[in-house]
């Protein structure tokens, strides 16, 4: 009886008293690891910068931030965690520790005003919010190394607008000799009884007519993004569609879909990484970045689109001189200044994950000093991780744009342009044509200027293309057009990070 009695008093300290308070104090990766107690930052010292942030099992702070919401500094965070990216987070060691909707990060945390420190935290796989219809799975071994298919099913309840669909590779080898990013896409192709191929990187596009579904191919595009055409348009299938890609390595693919609303409002998360010592100013940046902005809303004001909430961020510390490292073993170049290796901007997508964990929606704007050119004596002025971009999913290897800012610093306006016209990138639209006289705008009401357009034999120009759509936006090369048609601005209000 003694002993039963002995036993009942164990379980009820067990589940009431200190010991189901886990060990308080003790190094921890996840909650995981601390019982009723939560993983948070160490108290005392803060490390060195770039070094990783000490954790340790303890309770929650009182009146402060819960995960996700936003902050300024590691105080506004119950847990003493505030992401670069400016929103709170708790700790993890893998996809495990974090919610359905979230994924396990390498991440970079707030510790001083010089500093930062690395974890890995749960961040959301999308901020798009309950008005969006989201769904995101592992698909376990789905990429061989070489060519590999995939059956992308449609979403139930998708509305009338496009559906995203947004294939990451978890396990990438990146660069790769022949196949540059870690997915390279082959062909669309809608599944059914009549099956439509809807791109073909095969084919080619300065003779044939645009692809049903544009997509954009290139040394960085990651993740592969498909916008999907809405039930109606032409190659939509009720069925599905098969997706035929390659890879250099075999992995996992997580496939994210979208569907939802667009709007008018377009918020921004402004990182500052080098660019003429810019600094957080004001509520939409120093004049520069302002006038710049105001200029944005005049040439996306054609589609009643405007710049909303400017959530400006400082890259603090060490970082943006020493970039990360990439899957090579190289070291990292830094990020100030986007430099060419392997024939690719291989810092990019480093650059691009640092917004992981913002936590709202928005579009990154990362402000650098210059962007050296892919081709001899073609100065771009920005890039855009996407065409479009992954729709309010951030730290993505395409999380963003970068922007060559030094070489415009006297020119807000066309800093505005250049911003608008990457923007429409990220949103969805493509370039009315390409340089060799190729066309992937599958939209009717946008000029095309092709090869016969060449009066001088010595390529394409603005000047062979003053009435093939050189006035427009999206014209390919660096022009004053900011003509939007009535097919552009509606693609650009479709897209869910509108609000």
């Amino acid at each position: 009886m003694l002993s039963l009695l002995l036993g009942l008093w164990a379980l009820w300290v067990g589940c009431n008293g200190s010991e189901a308070a886990g060990p308080e104090g003790e190094p921890c990766s996840s909650d995981a690891d601390c019982g009723a107690l939560h993983c948070i930052a160490a108290a005392g010292d803060a490390p060195a910068d770039l070094d990783a942030l000490e954790l340790a099992c303890g309770e929650l702070r009182e009146d402060a931030g819960d995960d996700a919401d936003a902050c300024e500094d590691a105080d506004n965070c119950a847990r003493g965690i505030c992401l670069l990216a400016g929103a709170c987070a708790a700790p993890c060691a893998s996809d495990a520790d974090c919610g359905k909707s979230q994924r396990c990060a390498p991440v970079f945390a707030r510790t001083s005003e010089d500093a930062l420190a690395s974890l890995s935290a749960c961040v959301a796989l999308c901020d798009l919010g309950r008005e969006a219809e989201i769904e995101s799975e592992v698909e376990r071994k789905a990429i061989s190394e070489g060519d590999s298919e995939l059956e992308l099913a449609t979403l139930v309840g998708e509305g009338e607008h496009a559906t995203f669909a947004v294939l990451e590779h978890l396990d990438p080898d990146w660069p790769g000799e022949r196949c540059r990013p870690p997915l390279c896409l082959e062909q669309l192709t809608s599944v059914g009884d009549s099956p439509v191929a809807l791109f073909d990187a095969a084919a080619d596009y300065t003779t044939a007519a645009p692809p049903l579904v544009p997509v954009a191919t290139g040394d960085h595009i990651s993740p592969l993004v498909l916008q999907l055409p809405a039930p109606g348009a032409p190659g939509y299938s009720a069925d599905g569609y098969l997706v035929r890609m390659r890879s250099e390595r075999a992995g996992d693919v997580r496939v994210t879909r979208i569907s939802g609303d667009g709007g008018l409002q377009l918020d921004l998360n402004v990182f500052y990484v080098g660019a003429l010592e810019l600094r957080p100013e004001g509520e939409r940046g120093p004049e520069l970045l302002a006038q710049a902005l105001d200029r944005v809303d005049e040439i996306l004001g054609q589609a009643d689109i405007f710049i909303g909430d400017v959530r400006q961020i400082a890259v603090r510390g060490a970082l943006p001189m020493r970039g990360t490292y990439f899957p090579r073993g190289d070291g990292a170049q830094g990020f100030t200044m986007l430099r060419v290796r392997y024939g690719s901007y291989v810092e990019l997508p480093g650059l691009f994950q640092l917004s992981a964990g913002a936590g709202n929606r928005a579009i990154n704007l990362f402000l650098l000093s210059d962007i050296e050119p892919l081709i001899s004596g073609r100065e771009p002025e920005a890039e855009a991780g996407g065409i479009p971009g992954p729709p309010a999913m951030h730290g993505t290897a395409g999380s963003g744009i970068a922007v060559a800012v030094d070489m415009m610093a006297g020119n807000p306006g066309q800093l505005g342009r250049t911003l608008a016209h990457e923007i429409a990138h990220y949103l969805g639209l493509f370039h009315v044509s390409e340089a060799d006289g190729a066309v992937l705008d599958n939209l009717e009401d946008t000029a095309e200027c092709r090869r016969e357009q060449d009066q001088d034999g010595n390529g394409l120009d603005r000047e062979d293309c003053a009435e093939h759509g050189a006035d427009n936006l999206m014209f390919w090369a660096k022009a004053p057009g900011i003509v939007l048609s009535a097919q552009q601005r509606a693609v650009l209000r479709a897209n869910p990070i509108l609000r």
